[in-house]
């Protein structure tokens, strides 16, 4: 059983350090190379800025942010498996929670804009009024969601650094400073969305380079980190060798030969076995001189002679019946003498 839970937390480290590494890579590039705006409240301003870029680079940046996302929720949950099989189960819980709804929310309004900012480029350029306003509704409603799936990401991130460090999987500089970064994003998305209720303006902290520089690229660095700490594990690790044993056979019994072809098989001899030494006396002998209990050669199984049947009694001779004592029978007599 232990060998097994050895190879589960194999697989694992190799799954999510592979995960780690790769959508860490994926979102710091797209999270580069995305651009900024200097006010998300002016919609007119934003959507113009689409429009001028054609849309084309949004859709293949989002799209690539799509799949860093998916990878990325991979990972969490493979590291939650891990955290489960060393003993933190709570955790582990709400590590894969938090990272399978935070993915989720950030694939869904990402995968939903792809073609989205084609369209409201095509119908800024046909009715700027009626495309800011359907925009500004779209635009408010994805802000709102991609600030709750990044808080579910933090809170992953979280609860992922105290319990590695809690079950010896990361170092503590490691996890303990990931938690730190996470939390330190968390209370400025919380107080940003406090301070914005009042006013009712779209809170996006990540708009401003401070956040993205300062908790969104260390993040992913943090990812980076992680993925690259468990594939050192798993390389490090030696191969468990499996030493295969032969079977145990009983005392006496030989191993069958194995035929090839070309070969004569001669049969063996059939085991004889020893008479008992009461037997070899003449003590208990059964029939036709063999011992009494011992199995014939012939495979006729001779009974013991005190489970033998009674013998029966001598029948007296029918009429007519020759038996051995009768006298010898007289020649019949000769027609033709000499």
């Amino acid at each position: 059983m232990a060998d097994v839970m050895e190879e589960r937390i194999h697989s694992v480290q190799r799954t999510s350090g592979f995960a780690f590494v790769i959508s860490a890579v994926i979102l710091a590039t797209t999270m580069l190379v995305h651009p900024t705006f200097p006010n998300v409240n002016n919609t007119g301003n934003v959507l113009q800025s689409i429009t001028a870029a054609k849309g084309d680079a949004w859709m293949q940046v989002h799209a690539i942010m799509a799949a860093g996302f998916v990878i990325a929720a991979i990972a969490f949950c493979a590291f939650g498996f891990l955290l489960h099989f060393r003993g933190s189960s709570g955790s582990a819980s709400i590590v894969m929670t938090c990272a399978l709804l935070g993915a989720g929310v950030w694939v869904t309004f990402l995968t939903a804009e792809l073609y989205a900012y084609r369209f409201f480029a095509n119908w800024y350029s046909v009715d700027a009024g009626s495309a800011t306003m359907l925009f500004s509704t779209v635009w408010f409603w994805k802000l709102g969601a991609l600030y709750a799936g990044a808080l579910l990401f933090f809170g992953a991130v979280i609860f992922a650094g105290i319990a590695g460090v809690k079950r010896d999987i990361l170092p503590v500089w490691l996890g303990g400073g990931g938690s730190l970064i996470a939390i330190v994003g968390a209370l400025v998305y919380v107080l940003d969305f406090w301070s914005s209720t009042a006013t009712g303006a779209a809170s996006q902290p990540m708009q401003w380079p401070a956040m993205r520089f300062g908790v969104g690229l260390p993040l992913q660095l943090w990812m980076l980190g992680v993925g690259v700490m468990l594939l050192m594990d798993y390389f490090s690790r030696p191969m468990t060798a499996r030493v295969t044993h032969a079977p145990v056979r009983p005392i006496g019994e030989h191993a069958p030969r194995r035929v090839s072809e070309g070969m004569i098989s001669h049969p063996e001899p059939p085991a004889v076995t020893p008479t008992p030494p009461a037997a070899a006396s003449g003590g208990a002998s059964g029939q036709g001189g063999f011992s009494a209990g011992v199995p014939h050669p012939s495979g006729q199984r001779i009974p013991h002679p005190a489970l033998a049947p009674d013998p029966e009694p001598p029948q007296p001779p029918q009429r007519g019946q020759a038996t051995g004592t009768d006298p010898a029978r007289k020649p019949p007599p000769q027609i033709f003498p000499g």
